[in-house]
């Protein structure tokens, strides 16, 4: 008895023992093959049924693998054109090691009841045509309220009143515009859903720039000097993208130059990061990638370095550039939450997080606040005492939680310490543009919020039912 009970001890130490070679190889696989494209991401990071069903097909399809362990593509023309980057026993280690070491769910973090703040007052406009706005602005020329509605590609002028005083209908949505030097500067995205199609444009007065990858962002500067206003796009694109220089000959020509070949640029400013006097580029890149990087400009060339990599399930959407810590060097508020493509749960590391600047383009984050879904940030001094609050809107919240708020405005105490609260009479709605001025010119800075009311991500973001917000006006009460 005492044999048969040693034989099956040895057997199943065996056998563990030969389930953990086997994870620790998946997982030395996976930080060569997985991790040569995006941050090596940990499996506890996301539910095993996501891993299965959606993240691991995916991820396999792109590295050439027909099939996994407990999957079969059915498109056979995508399997005739497979390149596999690796053997399919490599393969199959990695997907069991992600199958193994995932759990059924991952944590939530727990909601905390918040303080009413009244330093705003909501103003709600609903209008029944304008459930999906892709672009807020304000022109502070003409004190209107530009929207872009994204449900049937009209730009949509405003008064203060929420009066409409014009529409026009564009090619695609619009996603951004500005004004500089007398020139309108117009984005249009081309295609809202994911999409690799050269649709986007950005017209620049009676001119435009087309064939844009899916664009969303666009930076207006003559960084050669040479008198011209140059133009950075961000081409978000969806497999295939980049971010890139649009060098100004005059004469309404530009030339194209690639200055990072990577799908998922997001959002791009210039400022300066670091101890010099010259100015840097700044761009976040989405998509797996999930990196920020910063470039400097010289003789013609653009010299980057990554500063910034989070997991690929990160869905970073926007970022501020601002001294939060008072030591004359920018740091980053950046904010995380973009829950729409293949990992569709509530996540609890999506949230704020600021990111100081230590010197040398090397960040430390020193301040994280988890909130669901998070689309857009805005970093001012909202309460006029001298120091930089930061105001948050969510899309994909979770909207069966009675303590969560899809707005939350950080009032800042000092020290990198923020209270967060939220503002009185305002509904919680799935919101994803946000533009700040002083519309009223008293002083303080108002907001502006337009809403993305669309059936898609976490069930628990779904409000599909609840009415046809358009956008709000939220009247700083400061002054």
């Amino acid at each position: 008895m005492s044999a048969i009970v040693l034989g099956m001890g040895l057997l199943f130490l065996l056998v563990g023992c030969g389930k953990k070679n086997r994870h620790a190889e998946g997982e030395k696989l996976a930080k060569i093959h997985c991790a040569s494209c995006h941050m090596f991401q940990n499996p506890e990071t996301l539910p095993r049924k996501v891993w299965g069903e959606m993240v691991l097909p995916n991820m396999g399809l792109k590295m050439g693998m027909s099939h996994g362990p407990i999957y079969t593509y059915t498109d056979t023309d995508s399997a005739k054109i497979l390149n596999p980057t690796l053997t399919q026993e490599e393969w199959d280690k990695i997907v069991h090691y992600y199958l193994n070491r995932s759990e059924n769910s991952i944590p939530k973090y727990s909601t905390q009841d918040q303080m009413v703040d009244h330093i705003f007052e909501p103003h709600i406009f609903m209008l029944d045509s304008l459930p999906l706005i892709t672009m807020t602005w304000y022109n502070e020329e003409l004190n209107n309220l530009i929207l872009g509605n994204g449900s049937n590609s009209t730009l949509i002028t405003l008064n203060m009143d929420g009066e409409i005083l014009k529409t026009k209908t564009l090619e695609s949505p619009a996603v951004k515009m500005i004004q500089k030097d007398s020139l309108d500067y117009l984005l249009t995205i081309g295609h809202l859903n994911p999409s690799d199609e050269a649709k986007g444009k950005l017209q620049i007065g009676d001119s435009a720039i087309e064939g844009l990858i899916r664009p969303v962002d666009f930076l207006i500067h003559d960084i050669n000097s040479d008198g011209y206003d140059d133009v950075f796009v961000c081409n978000y694109g969806n497999n295939v993208g980049d971010f890139s220089w649009f060098e100004n000959f005059g004469n309404s020509s530009y030339n194209k130059k690639i200055i990072h070949p990577l799908s998922g640029a997001i959002r791009v400013e210039i400022t300066n990061m670091d101890a010099d006097e010259e100015d840097e580029i700044v761009v976040l890149f989405a998509q797996e990638h999930e990196l920020m990087m910063i470039w400097d400009y010289d003789k013609n060339s653009f010299n980057g370095k990554k500063v910034v990599q989070f997991q690929p399930a990160f869905g970073s959407v926007d970022f501020q550039l601002r001294d939060m810590n008072g030591d004359g060097l920018k740091d980053i508020i950046i904010g995380n939450g973009d829950n729409s493509d293949l990992s569709t749960v509530l996540k609890n590391f999506h949230g704020v997080r600021v990111l100081i600047n230590k010197g040398d383009k090397e960040f430390s984050e020193e301040y994280f606040m988890p909130v669901h879904g998070v689309s857009k940030i805005m970093a001012e001094d909202f309460d006029m005492d001298g120091d930089t609050d930061i105001l948050t809107i969510s899309n994909f919240g979770d909207f069966t939680d009675p303590k969560f708020k899809s707005v939350h405005l950080l009032i800042n105490e000092g020290g990198l310490k923020f209270k967060p609260k939220y503002i009185n009479g305002l509904p919680d709605f799935r919101w994803q543009t946000l533009d700040v001025a002083d519309y009223d010119q008293d002083g303080d800075l108002d907001v502006f919020i337009g809403s993305f009311n669309f059936k898609a991500g976490p069930v628990e973001s779904n409000i599909s039912d609840k009415g046809n917000i358009s956008w709000v006006k939220l009247e700083n009460k400061t002054k």
